[in-house]
């Protein structure tokens, strides 16, 4: 594997360098080597169009290799992980880029010692970053570990929470949302069901049957425990409020509040869409997964009055809803899209 991952950054780096280097020559005629005095004088301006096509050549092909792969392997769209790890890099990619053209330049003027002069505060910097985003990381795993460990005490909502942090991804771009929210998006999901860590809720999840009003009462205060667990954390204050409310109802019936309309966090909307379906999708012991039709019928029959009307007539018009379904869930005849009255789940009924 290490062997593997050297063959890899070597040819990826080599396959960026030698494209950058291509459109730096087509577009300055000559390499910097065959003028050293001129560019020892000062970077000349016919280079500078040269050197913009270099970096950009360079960041996209290095960029689009490395996280590629990484998506390929984690079976993810490849143009959505690269546009994602593009915006996290944007401002580091942006300083260093320009560095190997300014290095060249430096050697040129002043020898090796310029060279490490300028760049032994650049890697520096490099190491803060790699630093900083390995935090990230990192704290992103531990999200993870806690949800894993809230969810093993239900055996059917194993997975649940991943699942509808990746669904309210998808919908948050089937219905329009821009870039810079997804990612708030997805951590209110990944953590909306946080507050069923406490002990309260454990003999409530473990039980297979139907809950009893005075049970139902209890697990709708999930959405207020969840809530206050993640405001214990200064840096996800902006998920709280979507946390809180990803149980609301369109037309007011929801809780713990009961917001309508607007007044319901845009967020929160969306994981109440991709919560609802993860529902539907999985199998439980009081009935079988629903599939897609199955699914879009529910959404319509709801439509107004526990959803967002227009966020659903986006989603279900977006090719991207198919890809909230294994493919058995999608391939069923005409006749099994109606569903028996006795076994059409009433939605408000849903487990939360």
């Amino acid at each position: 594997m290490a062997a593997a991952k050297l063959v890899f950054n070597v040819a990826q780096l080599s396959l960026a360098g030698s494209l950058a280097t291509l459109v730096f020559l087509a577009l300055a005629g000559s390499p910097m080597l065959d003028s050293p005095a001129a560019f020892a004088s000062g970077v000349p301006l016919a280079q500078i169009p040269a050197a913009i096509g270099l970096v950009v050549v360079f960041m996209i092909t290095n960029s689009l290799s490395v996280f590629g792969i990484i998506a390929l392997s984690e079976r993810k769209p490849i143009l959505e992980s690269w546009k994602q790890a593009v915006k996290r890099a944007l401002a580091y990619d942006l300083f260093f880029s320009p560095v190997v053209y300014f290095v060249a330049w430096v050697d040129l003027k002043w020898g090796t010692w310029g060279v490490v002069a300028i760049t032994a505060p650049l890697l520096v910097i490099r190491q803060l970053y790699k630093t900083n985003y390995q935090l990230e990381r990192v704290n992103r795993e531990l999200l993870e570990l806690m949800v894993k460990a809230i969810e093993a005490r239900d055996p059917y909502t194993s997975g649940h929470s991943r699942r509808v942090a990746q669904y309210s991804r998808i919908i948050a771009r089937a219905v329009g949302v821009v870039a810079s929210e997804l990612e708030e998006i997805e951590i209110a999901a990944l953590l909306h069901d946080v507050g069923k860590i406490h002990e309260i809720y454990a003999p409530i999840l473990r039980k297979p049957e139907k809950l009893s009003p005075a049970e139902w009462s209890v697990m709708q205060t999930h959405p207020i425990k969840s809530a206050e667990l993640v405001s214990t954390v200064s840096h996800l204050k902006e998920v709280i409020e979507p946390i809180r409310h990803h149980h609301e109802n369109w037309d007011g019936t929801g809780y713990p509040d009961g917001l309508q309309g607007t007044q319901i966090p845009l967020a929160a909307r969306i994981v109440l869409f991709a919560d609802t379906i993860d529902a539907m999708t999985t199998d439980r012991p009081y009935r079988k997964a629903l599939t897609e039709p199955q699914v879009r019928s529910e959404l319509i029959k709801f439509r107004g009055k526990q959803f967002d009307p227009e966020m659903c007539d986006k989603l279900l018009a977006s090719p991207m809803f198919g890809l909230l379904f294994s493919p058995n869930q999608r391939e069923k005849t005409p006749e099994e899209v109606s569903l028996p009255s006795k076994s059409r789940p009433d939605l408000a009924a849903v487990r939360p």
